[in-house]
């Protein structure tokens, strides 16, 4: 009897075990079984649900699979966050989700804390949340980790240039060696060239959404021409 090839899913011989579900069907096929696992994975995009749509879907995939998720909260609150999934057909509302939030601060108030809600405060606070991470880290053991960041750019314009590139390489260290697929949204045209440069170095894989004038198309790695992507009350789809 022939065996397939090592790290190749026996049910599903296109797609290989050292990847975590996008939660898109048809981005899984294409990238042979989601994103690199582990690995830390950036999408940079225009603001809009397309981006946030990647990071929703892909949590919600981890959660089905009973891996813990831990959604990293600087841009909305989670509430926020739970609304807008629901919106595109997404339930964030597992107890395999978990949101280190790092927004309700800047409000001036408080996060109800609780296992699903941590308190941050602030996203210029990165020992509190590099604190958090580790605790995250200690949970999860013996289990596979998702970690998002909704959105990175928040982190980049609360925090110096050596200071936000410090903590991805050191905190990205330690997710990667925890076994976790690293999520991070990254707002197009907010940054200066060099210091996005440098974070894409960081990163394992890279993909770029771009407005085509009301209609969108995705860049993937390894794949020659971008692919139409489409957001609708189902979610992402890829043309």
């Amino acid at each position: 009897m022939d065996l397939p090839p090592i790290g190749v899913d026996e049910k599903n011989p296109i797609l290989k075990r050292n990847k975590s579900s996008t939660g898109i069907k048809e981005l899984d096929i294409m990238l042979e079984g989601g994103y690199s696992n582990p690995g830390l994975v950036m999408v940079l995009g225009p603001t809009g649900n397309e981006k946030t749509g990647f990071a929703f879907q892909f949590a919600e995939a981890g959660a089905k699979k009973g891996e813990n998720v831990y959604y990293i909260a600087a841009d909305l609150s989670p509430d926020d966050i739970i609304n807008k999934a629901v919106a595109v057909g997404v339930n964030l509302k597992q107890k395999e989700i978990r949101f280190l939030d790092c927004y309700t601060s800047t409000l001036g108030t408080k996060t109800e804390v609780s296992k699903e809600y941590v308190s941050i405060p602030g996203p210029s606070a990165l020992n509190d949340l590099s604190l958090a991470i580790n605790e995250a880290i200690k949970e999860s053991a013996g289990k596979k980790m998702i970690v998002i960041f909704h959105s990175l750019s928040s982190f980049v314009l609360y925090n110096p240039k050596e200071s936000i590139l410090k903590f991805i390489q050191v905190i990205g260290g330690r997710l990667k060696n925890a076994d976790a697929t690293v999520l991070m949204l990254i707002e197009d045209g907010m940054h200066e060239k060099q210091l996005l440069s440098s974070i894409e170095h960081s990163m394992d894989e890279r993909f770029i959404i771009h407005d085509k004038g009301g209609s969108f198309e995705l860049e993937i790695p390894e794949i020659p021409i971008s692919v139409p992507i489409k957001i609708s009350a189902s979610g992402i789809t890829i043309q």
